[in-house]
Protein backbone atom coordinates (compact mmCIF):
# COMPACT_ATOMS: atom_id res chain seq x y z
CA UNK A 1 0.00 0.00 0.00
CA UNK A 2 1.18 3.57 -1.22
CA UNK A 3 1.90 5.91 1.78
CA UNK A 4 0.64 9.52 1.70
CA UNK A 5 3.05 11.58 3.38
CA UNK A 6 2.18 15.41 5.09
CA UNK A 7 4.44 16.77 1.70
CA UNK A 8 2.14 14.81 -0.77
CA UNK A 9 -1.15 16.28 0.63
CA UNK A 10 0.37 19.68 1.01
CA UNK A 11 0.95 19.58 -2.56
CA UNK A 12 -2.25 18.24 -3.62
CA UNK A 13 -3.97 21.22 -4.34
CA UNK A 14 -1.22 22.85 -6.63
CA UNK A 15 -1.47 19.88 -8.82
CA UNK A 16 -4.44 19.64 -10.16
CA UNK A 17 -4.16 22.37 -13.04
CA UNK A 18 -4.77 19.91 -15.52
CA UNK A 19 -7.19 20.40 -18.63
CA UNK A 20 -8.85 17.14 -18.05
CA UNK A 21 -10.77 14.83 -16.11
CA UNK A 22 -8.85 12.09 -16.50
CA UNK A 23 -5.01 13.25 -14.95
CA UNK A 24 -4.25 12.88 -11.53
CA UNK A 25 -0.95 13.08 -9.82
CA UNK A 26 1.35 10.14 -10.16
CA UNK A 27 1.46 9.10 -6.26
CA UNK A 28 -2.62 8.58 -6.58
CA UNK A 29 -2.28 6.49 -9.54
CA UNK A 30 -4.59 3.06 -8.42
CA UNK A 31 -4.84 4.35 -5.32
CA UNK A 32 -8.27 4.87 -3.46
CA UNK A 33 -7.21 6.36 -0.18
CA UNK A 34 -9.89 6.30 3.08
CA UNK A 35 -9.13 9.33 5.12
CA UNK A 36 -11.37 10.47 7.50
CA UNK A 37 -12.29 13.70 6.42
CA UNK A 38 -11.63 16.68 9.08
CA UNK A 39 -15.25 18.24 10.59
CA UNK A 40 -15.59 21.88 9.55
CA UNK A 41 -17.49 24.44 11.48
CA UNK A 42 -19.80 25.06 8.20
CA UNK A 43 -20.66 21.98 7.15
CA UNK A 44 -24.19 21.75 6.89
CA UNK A 45 -25.51 18.13 8.17
CA UNK A 46 -27.08 15.46 5.70
CA UNK A 47 -30.70 16.18 5.55
CA UNK A 48 -33.39 15.88 3.03
CA UNK A 49 -33.33 19.89 2.75
CA UNK A 50 -29.71 20.01 3.02
CA UNK A 51 -29.70 17.44 0.04
CA UNK A 52 -31.85 19.36 -1.68
CA UNK A 53 -30.51 22.81 -1.40
CA UNK A 54 -27.02 20.98 -3.22
CA UNK A 55 -29.35 19.49 -6.16
CA UNK A 56 -30.96 22.95 -6.64
CA UNK A 57 -27.57 24.85 -6.63
CA UNK A 58 -25.72 22.14 -9.12
CA UNK A 59 -28.83 23.06 -11.31
CA UNK A 60 -26.98 26.57 -11.63
CA UNK A 61 -23.53 24.78 -12.18
CA UNK A 62 -22.46 23.83 -15.37
CA UNK A 63 -20.86 20.23 -15.42
CA UNK A 64 -19.21 21.07 -19.33
CA UNK A 65 -16.89 23.48 -17.88
CA UNK A 66 -12.92 22.90 -17.91
CA UNK A 67 -11.79 21.48 -15.14
CA UNK A 68 -9.74 24.23 -13.63
CA UNK A 69 -7.40 24.86 -10.85
CA UNK A 70 -10.06 23.50 -7.73
CA UNK A 71 -10.68 27.08 -6.81
CA UNK A 72 -14.51 29.19 -7.99
CA UNK A 73 -11.93 32.35 -7.79
CA UNK A 74 -8.46 33.23 -8.94
CA UNK A 75 -5.71 35.28 -7.15
CA UNK A 76 -7.67 38.38 -7.56
CA UNK A 77 -10.64 37.15 -6.34
CA UNK A 78 -12.05 37.32 -9.63
CA UNK A 79 -14.87 34.43 -10.55
CA UNK A 80 -12.77 31.42 -12.49
CA UNK A 81 -14.40 29.93 -15.83
CA UNK A 82 -13.65 26.65 -15.39
CA UNK A 83 -14.74 25.46 -11.77
CA UNK A 84 -15.45 21.59 -12.25
CA UNK A 85 -12.95 20.38 -10.11
CA UNK A 86 -14.00 22.90 -7.66
CA UNK A 87 -17.16 21.94 -7.56
CA UNK A 88 -16.04 18.31 -6.69
CA UNK A 89 -14.17 18.96 -3.94
CA UNK A 90 -16.75 21.38 -2.27
CA UNK A 91 -19.10 18.54 -2.27
CA UNK A 92 -16.41 15.99 -1.13
CA UNK A 93 -15.57 18.71 1.69
CA UNK A 94 -19.29 17.28 3.11
CA UNK A 95 -18.20 14.15 4.09
CA UNK A 96 -22.21 13.27 3.07
CA UNK A 97 -22.23 9.72 2.24
CA UNK A 98 -25.18 10.57 -0.16
CA UNK A 99 -22.14 13.34 -1.27
CA UNK A 100 -20.21 11.06 -4.32
CA UNK A 101 -23.31 10.10 -5.58
CA UNK A 102 -24.80 13.33 -6.27
CA UNK A 103 -21.24 14.58 -7.66
CA UNK A 104 -21.21 11.97 -9.90
CA UNK A 105 -24.93 12.39 -11.09
CA UNK A 106 -24.01 15.88 -12.18
CA UNK A 107 -20.47 15.20 -13.73
CA UNK A 108 -22.71 12.75 -15.83
CA UNK A 109 -24.42 15.02 -17.79
CA UNK A 110 -21.17 16.06 -19.46
CA UNK A 111 -20.31 14.13 -22.88
CA UNK A 112 -16.87 14.58 -21.18
CA UNK A 113 -17.82 12.33 -18.34
CA UNK A 114 -15.36 8.93 -17.53
CA UNK A 115 -15.77 6.95 -14.52
CA UNK A 116 -12.11 6.95 -14.10
CA UNK A 117 -11.49 10.64 -14.47
CA UNK A 118 -14.51 11.42 -11.43
CA UNK A 119 -12.91 8.84 -9.03
CA UNK A 120 -9.12 10.46 -9.13
CA UNK A 121 -10.52 13.83 -9.00
CA UNK A 122 -12.86 12.58 -6.48
CA UNK A 123 -10.11 11.18 -4.07
CA UNK A 124 -7.71 14.28 -5.19
CA UNK A 125 -9.10 16.67 -2.69
CA UNK A 126 -6.75 17.70 -0.37
CA UNK A 127 -7.63 17.33 3.21
CA UNK A 128 -4.59 18.18 4.45
CA UNK A 129 -4.53 21.71 2.77
CA UNK A 130 -4.25 24.90 5.18
CA UNK A 131 -7.24 26.60 3.44
CA UNK A 132 -8.99 23.75 2.06
CA UNK A 133 -12.01 24.36 -0.15
CA UNK A 134 -15.77 23.95 1.16
CA UNK A 135 -19.21 24.45 -0.22
CA UNK A 136 -19.78 27.81 1.46
CA UNK A 137 -17.40 28.56 -2.23
CA UNK A 138 -19.95 26.55 -3.98
CA UNK A 139 -22.55 27.99 -2.68
CA UNK A 140 -21.34 31.93 -2.63
CA UNK A 141 -21.00 31.18 -6.70
CA UNK A 142 -24.23 30.14 -7.12
CA UNK A 143 -25.67 33.45 -5.45
CA UNK A 144 -23.72 35.25 -7.87
CA UNK A 145 -24.83 33.86 -10.94
CA UNK A 146 -28.19 33.68 -10.28
CA UNK A 147 -27.94 37.64 -9.59
CA UNK A 148 -26.54 37.44 -12.63
CA UNK A 149 -29.57 36.29 -14.25
CA UNK A 150 -31.71 38.29 -12.27
CA UNK A 151 -33.42 35.40 -9.90
CA UNK A 152 -33.15 37.36 -6.79
CA UNK A 153 -29.76 35.92 -6.23
CA UNK A 154 -31.18 33.56 -3.66
CA UNK A 155 -29.02 33.49 -0.32
CA UNK A 156 -28.05 30.09 -0.01
CA UNK A 157 -26.19 30.02 2.66
CA UNK A 158 -28.46 31.84 4.69
CA UNK A 159 -31.86 29.87 4.06
CA UNK A 160 -32.86 28.37 6.61
CA UNK A 161 -35.16 25.16 6.88
CA UNK A 162 -38.09 26.37 7.65
CA UNK A 163 -40.36 28.80 5.66
CA UNK A 164 -41.92 31.59 7.41
CA UNK A 165 -45.35 32.45 4.87
CA UNK A 166 -47.51 35.60 5.37
CA UNK A 167 -51.43 34.85 5.39
CA UNK A 168 -51.23 36.32 1.47
CA UNK A 169 -48.72 33.60 0.66
CA UNK A 170 -50.41 30.55 2.77
CA UNK A 171 -53.64 31.25 0.39
CA UNK A 172 -51.33 31.81 -3.04
CA UNK A 173 -50.59 27.79 -2.17
CA UNK A 174 -52.81 25.92 -4.38
CA UNK A 175 -55.14 23.43 -3.61
CA UNK A 176 -53.96 19.44 -3.62
CA UNK A 177 -53.00 18.52 -7.13
CA UNK A 178 -54.11 14.95 -7.98
CA UNK A 179 -52.29 12.33 -10.15
CA UNK A 180 -55.48 10.29 -9.90
CA UNK A 181 -58.12 12.70 -9.13
CA UNK A 182 -59.74 12.69 -5.82
CA UNK A 183 -57.67 9.22 -5.15
CA UNK A 184 -53.83 9.79 -4.92
CA UNK A 185 -52.29 13.09 -4.61
CA UNK A 186 -49.47 14.00 -7.72
CA UNK A 187 -46.47 14.17 -4.75
CA UNK A 188 -46.51 12.67 -1.47
CA UNK A 189 -46.39 8.83 0.08
CA UNK A 190 -48.97 6.66 -0.67
CA UNK A 191 -50.15 2.34 -0.21
CA UNK A 192 -51.86 -0.27 -1.48
CA UNK A 193 -52.57 -2.76 1.09
CA UNK A 194 -54.68 -6.19 1.40
CA UNK A 195 -54.24 -9.56 2.12
CA UNK A 196 -51.91 -12.47 -0.05
CA UNK A 197 -53.88 -13.12 -3.49
CA UNK A 198 -56.59 -10.40 -3.40
CA UNK A 199 -55.05 -9.06 -6.55
CA UNK A 200 -53.27 -6.08 -5.12
CA UNK A 201 -50.28 -6.70 -7.42
CA UNK A 202 -52.76 -6.79 -10.45
CA UNK A 203 -54.39 -3.97 -9.66
CA UNK A 204 -51.32 -1.98 -8.77
CA UNK A 205 -49.90 -2.42 -12.65
CA UNK A 206 -53.18 -1.80 -13.69
CA UNK A 207 -53.28 1.41 -11.91
CA UNK A 208 -49.12 2.65 -13.30
CA UNK A 209 -50.25 1.59 -16.49
CA UNK A 210 -53.03 3.94 -16.42
CA UNK A 211 -51.00 6.58 -15.29
CA UNK A 212 -48.34 5.87 -17.74
CA UNK A 213 -50.37 7.14 -21.01
CA UNK A 214 -54.54 6.91 -20.02
CA UNK A 215 -57.19 9.33 -19.15
CA UNK A 216 -59.41 7.34 -16.76
CA UNK A 217 -58.38 4.77 -13.79
CA UNK A 218 -61.77 3.15 -12.66
CA UNK A 219 -63.36 6.76 -14.24
CA UNK A 220 -61.24 9.09 -12.27
CA UNK A 221 -59.52 11.05 -14.34
CA UNK A 222 -55.31 10.77 -14.35
CA UNK A 223 -52.31 12.85 -15.34
CA UNK A 224 -49.73 10.70 -17.53
CA UNK A 225 -46.47 11.08 -15.51
CA UNK A 226 -43.33 8.32 -15.85
CA UNK A 227 -43.93 5.36 -13.70
CA UNK A 228 -40.91 3.49 -11.78
CA UNK A 229 -42.03 -0.05 -10.81
CA UNK A 230 -39.10 -1.71 -8.38
CA UNK A 231 -40.83 -5.48 -8.20
CA UNK A 232 -39.44 -7.23 -5.43
CA UNK A 233 -42.34 -10.31 -4.89
CA UNK A 234 -43.20 -12.30 -7.66
CA UNK A 235 -40.53 -11.62 -9.88
CA UNK A 236 -41.30 -14.51 -11.83
CA UNK A 237 -44.76 -13.67 -12.26
CA UNK A 238 -44.11 -10.06 -13.60
CA UNK A 239 -43.01 -11.16 -17.03
CA UNK A 240 -46.77 -13.13 -17.75
CA UNK A 241 -48.66 -10.73 -16.11
CA UNK A 242 -47.01 -8.03 -18.95
CA UNK A 243 -47.68 -9.85 -21.63
CA UNK A 244 -51.27 -10.83 -20.64
CA UNK A 245 -51.95 -6.87 -20.31
CA UNK A 246 -50.54 -6.03 -24.01
CA UNK A 247 -52.63 -8.65 -25.27
CA UNK A 248 -55.27 -7.32 -23.57
CA UNK A 249 -54.66 -4.14 -24.40
CA UNK A 250 -52.74 -3.95 -28.16
CA UNK A 251 -49.09 -2.92 -28.39
CA UNK A 252 -49.11 -0.17 -26.18
CA UNK A 253 -44.78 0.75 -25.70
CA UNK A 254 -45.62 2.25 -22.06
CA UNK A 255 -42.08 4.12 -23.21
CA UNK A 256 -42.61 5.66 -19.76
CA UNK A 257 -42.77 2.87 -17.52
CA UNK A 258 -39.47 1.21 -15.93
CA UNK A 259 -38.61 -1.70 -14.25
CA UNK A 260 -36.06 -2.44 -11.61
CA UNK A 261 -35.76 -6.30 -10.63
CA UNK A 262 -32.93 -5.32 -8.54
CA UNK A 263 -31.98 -5.73 -5.06
CA UNK A 264 -33.37 -2.61 -3.48
CA UNK A 265 -32.85 -1.94 0.50
CA UNK A 266 -34.76 0.94 1.75
CA UNK A 267 -33.08 1.07 4.96
CA UNK A 268 -29.86 1.96 3.51
CA UNK A 269 -29.79 5.74 2.73
CA UNK A 270 -27.15 5.97 0.49
CA UNK A 271 -28.82 2.93 -1.81
CA UNK A 272 -32.05 5.53 -1.58
CA UNK A 273 -30.45 8.53 -2.73
CA UNK A 274 -28.17 6.19 -5.33
CA UNK A 275 -31.98 5.49 -6.61
CA UNK A 276 -32.90 8.89 -6.63
CA UNK A 277 -30.12 9.81 -8.79
CA UNK A 278 -30.75 7.34 -11.30
CA UNK A 279 -34.51 7.65 -11.65
CA UNK A 280 -33.78 11.79 -12.03
CA UNK A 281 -30.98 11.24 -14.54
CA UNK A 282 -33.34 8.93 -16.54
CA UNK A 283 -35.79 11.86 -16.94
CA UNK A 284 -38.03 9.52 -15.10
CA UNK A 285 -38.64 12.16 -11.91
CA UNK A 286 -41.70 13.97 -10.93
CA UNK A 287 -43.83 10.86 -11.72
CA UNK A 288 -44.44 7.75 -9.55
CA UNK A 289 -42.37 4.97 -7.87
CA UNK A 290 -43.91 2.05 -6.68
CA UNK A 291 -42.12 -0.21 -4.10
CA UNK A 292 -43.38 -3.72 -4.13
CA UNK A 293 -43.23 -4.92 -1.83
CA UNK A 294 -42.72 -2.88 1.65
CA UNK A 295 -41.36 -5.96 3.41
CA UNK A 296 -39.26 -7.22 0.58
CA UNK A 297 -37.40 -3.50 0.41
CA UNK A 298 -36.66 -3.51 3.91
CA UNK A 299 -35.38 -7.27 4.66
CA UNK A 300 -34.53 -7.96 8.36
CA UNK A 301 -36.94 -5.04 9.49
CA UNK A 302 -39.42 -5.52 12.36
CA UNK A 303 -42.52 -3.44 11.18
CA UNK A 304 -44.08 -3.60 14.44
CA UNK A 305 -41.04 -1.35 15.65
CA UNK A 306 -41.73 2.49 16.05
CA UNK A 307 -37.79 2.56 15.71
CA UNK A 308 -37.38 0.16 12.15
CA UNK A 309 -40.60 2.05 10.75
CA UNK A 310 -39.86 5.52 11.33
CA UNK A 311 -36.49 4.52 9.50
CA UNK A 312 -38.44 3.47 7.27
CA UNK A 313 -40.78 6.07 6.40
CA UNK A 314 -37.98 8.07 6.65
CA UNK A 315 -36.17 7.30 3.78
CA UNK A 316 -39.27 6.83 1.66
CA UNK A 317 -39.80 10.49 1.98
CA UNK A 318 -36.44 11.09 1.19
CA UNK A 319 -37.15 9.34 -1.62
CA UNK A 320 -40.12 11.10 -2.52
CA UNK A 321 -38.47 14.62 -1.74
CA UNK A 322 -35.58 13.81 -3.86
CA UNK A 323 -37.62 12.79 -6.85
CA UNK A 324 -40.74 15.21 -6.70
CA UNK A 325 -43.65 12.83 -7.05
CA UNK A 326 -45.72 10.13 -5.44
CA UNK A 327 -44.36 6.96 -4.27
CA UNK A 328 -46.72 4.14 -3.57
CA UNK A 329 -45.79 1.28 -1.02
CA UNK A 330 -47.66 -2.39 -1.92
CA UNK A 331 -48.43 -3.66 1.47
CA UNK A 332 -49.99 -6.67 3.68
CA UNK A 333 -52.16 -6.56 5.90
CA UNK A 334 -52.03 -8.74 9.17
CA UNK A 335 -52.95 -11.66 10.86
CA UNK A 336 -55.89 -9.94 11.51
CA UNK A 337 -57.15 -8.15 8.37
CA UNK A 338 -59.48 -5.94 9.86
CA UNK A 339 -56.68 -4.19 11.73
CA UNK A 340 -55.70 -2.69 8.04
CA UNK A 341 -51.62 -2.24 7.59
CA UNK A 342 -49.40 -4.70 8.62
CA UNK A 343 -47.05 -3.03 11.30
CA UNK A 344 -46.55 0.18 13.45
CA UNK A 345 -49.58 2.64 13.43
CA UNK A 346 -46.99 5.19 12.41
CA UNK A 347 -47.08 4.01 8.74
CA UNK A 348 -50.66 4.90 7.99
CA UNK A 349 -50.32 8.17 10.06
CA UNK A 350 -47.73 9.10 7.62
CA UNK A 351 -49.60 8.14 4.31
CA UNK A 352 -51.16 10.77 2.05
CA UNK A 353 -53.76 7.91 0.61
CA UNK A 354 -53.85 4.06 1.89
CA UNK A 355 -55.88 2.11 -0.96
CA UNK A 356 -57.52 -0.94 0.88
CA UNK A 357 -57.83 -4.13 -1.67
CA UNK A 358 -60.08 -7.15 -0.56
CA UNK A 359 -60.14 -10.44 -2.21
CA UNK A 360 -62.71 -13.32 -2.71
CA UNK A 361 -64.98 -13.56 -5.38
CA UNK A 362 -66.36 -9.87 -5.27
CA UNK A 363 -62.97 -7.97 -5.18
CA UNK A 364 -63.21 -4.47 -4.46
CA UNK A 365 -60.48 -1.21 -3.58
CA UNK A 366 -61.20 1.11 -0.82
CA UNK A 367 -59.81 4.41 -0.87
CA UNK A 368 -59.65 4.12 3.47
CA UNK A 369 -57.41 7.46 3.71
CA UNK A 370 -57.30 10.47 1.61
CA UNK A 371 -55.46 13.78 3.35
CA UNK A 372 -57.25 15.77 0.64
CA UNK A 373 -60.33 14.08 -0.46
CA UNK A 374 -62.97 11.96 0.44
CA UNK A 375 -62.60 8.77 1.81
CA UNK A 376 -64.63 5.88 1.82
CA UNK A 377 -64.86 5.28 -2.09
CA UNK A 378 -64.92 2.21 -3.28
CA UNK A 379 -64.87 0.23 -6.32
CA UNK A 380 -64.97 -3.20 -7.70
CA UNK A 381 -63.23 -5.18 -10.08
CA UNK A 382 -62.53 -8.87 -11.70
CA UNK A 383 -59.55 -10.25 -12.87
CA UNK A 384 -59.93 -11.64 -16.12
CA UNK A 385 -57.83 -14.64 -17.20
CA UNK A 386 -55.88 -14.03 -19.90
CA UNK A 387 -54.21 -17.33 -22.42
CA UNK A 388 -50.77 -16.68 -23.23
CA UNK A 389 -49.26 -20.02 -24.67
CA UNK A 390 -48.19 -22.82 -23.71
CA UNK A 391 -45.04 -23.88 -21.97
CA UNK A 392 -42.37 -26.68 -22.85
CA UNK A 393 -44.07 -29.57 -21.24
CA UNK A 394 -47.83 -28.40 -23.23
CA UNK A 395 -49.05 -26.95 -19.83
CA UNK A 396 -50.99 -23.75 -20.18
CA UNK A 397 -49.36 -20.18 -19.43
CA UNK A 398 -51.70 -17.66 -18.08
CA UNK A 399 -52.26 -14.67 -16.12
CA UNK A 400 -54.75 -11.82 -15.90
CA UNK A 401 -55.84 -8.25 -16.20
CA UNK A 402 -58.30 -6.08 -14.41
CA UNK A 403 -61.17 -5.40 -15.26
CA UNK A 404 -63.61 -2.83 -13.53
CA UNK A 405 -66.89 -4.78 -12.13
CA UNK A 406 -69.78 -1.81 -13.03
CA UNK A 407 -72.48 -4.60 -11.51
CA UNK A 408 -71.03 -5.11 -8.21
CA UNK A 409 -73.06 -2.53 -5.88
CA UNK A 410 -71.77 -1.91 -2.29
CA UNK A 411 -73.22 -0.62 0.76
CA UNK A 412 -71.07 0.48 3.81
CA UNK A 413 -71.03 -2.36 6.20
CA UNK A 414 -72.63 -1.90 9.62
CA UNK A 415 -69.49 -1.23 12.34
CA UNK A 416 -67.95 -4.55 14.10
CA UNK A 417 -68.26 -3.16 18.06
CA UNK A 418 -71.67 -3.43 19.65
CA UNK A 419 -70.29 0.06 21.22
CA UNK A 420 -70.38 1.29 17.53
CA UNK A 421 -73.38 -0.55 16.26
CA UNK A 422 -75.66 0.66 19.73
CA UNK A 423 -74.13 4.52 19.18
CA UNK A 424 -75.01 4.38 15.10
CA UNK A 425 -78.29 3.13 15.70
CA UNK A 426 -79.50 6.25 17.98
CA UNK A 427 -78.02 8.43 16.11
CA UNK A 428 -80.01 7.29 12.49
CA UNK A 429 -82.70 7.55 14.89
CA UNK A 430 -82.47 10.99 15.42
CA UNK A 431 -81.52 11.48 12.02
CA UNK A 432 -84.66 10.08 10.72
CA UNK A 433 -86.01 13.56 12.09
CA UNK A 434 -83.59 15.98 10.46
CA UNK A 435 -81.07 15.77 8.06
CA UNK A 436 -78.05 16.95 10.41
CA UNK A 437 -77.43 16.93 14.01
CA UNK A 438 -74.77 18.93 15.88
CA UNK A 439 -71.59 16.80 17.64
CA UNK A 440 -73.09 17.94 20.67
CA UNK A 441 -76.35 17.06 20.20
CA UNK A 442 -74.92 13.45 19.07
CA UNK A 443 -72.54 13.02 21.83
CA UNK A 444 -75.91 13.85 23.76
CA UNK A 445 -77.52 10.80 21.97
CA UNK A 446 -74.40 8.54 22.84
CA UNK A 447 -73.78 9.01 26.91
CA UNK A 448 -77.18 6.92 27.44
CA UNK A 449 -75.89 4.06 25.87
CA UNK A 450 -72.75 4.04 27.42
CA UNK A 451 -73.64 1.84 30.62
CA UNK A 452 -70.58 0.35 31.15
CA UNK A 453 -68.56 3.41 31.31
CA UNK A 454 -68.34 6.06 33.83
CA UNK A 455 -70.70 8.51 34.11
CA UNK A 456 -67.79 11.00 34.02
CA UNK A 457 -65.83 9.50 31.01
CA UNK A 458 -68.98 8.97 28.87
CA UNK A 459 -68.92 12.70 27.02
CA UNK A 460 -65.46 11.88 25.78
CA UNK A 461 -65.93 8.52 25.38
CA UNK A 462 -69.57 9.44 22.99
CA UNK A 463 -66.62 11.95 20.92
CA UNK A 464 -64.00 9.18 20.42
CA UNK A 465 -66.99 6.96 18.94
CA UNK A 466 -68.28 9.57 16.60
CA UNK A 467 -64.68 10.36 15.67
CA UNK A 468 -64.29 6.58 14.99
CA UNK A 469 -67.77 6.13 12.90
CA UNK A 470 -66.82 8.66 10.64
CA UNK A 471 -63.41 7.79 10.23
CA UNK A 472 -65.04 4.29 9.16
CA UNK A 473 -67.37 6.39 6.46
CA UNK A 474 -70.49 5.33 8.68
CA UNK A 475 -71.25 8.80 9.55
CA UNK A 476 -70.15 12.43 7.54
CA UNK A 477 -68.30 14.88 10.27
CA UNK A 478 -67.53 18.66 8.67
CA UNK A 479 -67.74 22.17 10.46
CA UNK A 480 -70.86 24.07 9.44
CA UNK A 481 -71.00 28.06 11.44
CA UNK A 482 -67.75 27.12 13.67
CA UNK A 483 -69.95 23.94 14.79
CA UNK A 484 -69.63 20.23 14.37
CA UNK A 485 -71.97 18.59 12.38
CA UNK A 486 -73.05 15.04 11.45
CA UNK A 487 -75.00 13.32 9.13
CA UNK A 488 -75.78 10.27 6.67
CA UNK A 489 -74.93 9.60 3.17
Amino acid sequence: MIQITSSMLESLAGSQAIQSFGDTPEYLTGYTPHLAMPSFACTPPETPQEIEKLQLALADLSPDVGRGTGSFYDAQNTPAVDYWLASIWAIKSLNWSSGKDIARSWSQQSARYTDEGFEKAWYSYNIGHKNPITISSLYKRVAEIRSAKGNGGCNLQTRGKFNLLSPNQLAAITSTEWIVKGILPEKGLAALYGPSGCGKSFLAFDLMTAIEHKDYWFRFKVKNRPVVYIGLEGKSGLRTRIAAWQKENGSVPLANLKIITDNFNLKTKGEVVELANQINAENMGNGVIVIDTLNQASPGSDENSSVDMSNNIAHLKLLQELTDGLVIIIHHTGKNAAQGLRGHSSLKAALDANIEVTGGDKKSWLLEKSKDGKDGICRGFTLKVIKLGLDADGDEITSCVVEQDHNLVFTKPEPSGAIQKNALKAIKEKLRLAPKISVEGAIDIIKPTLTATKPNQRGNRARAIIQGLINGGHLNGALENDEGVVWLD
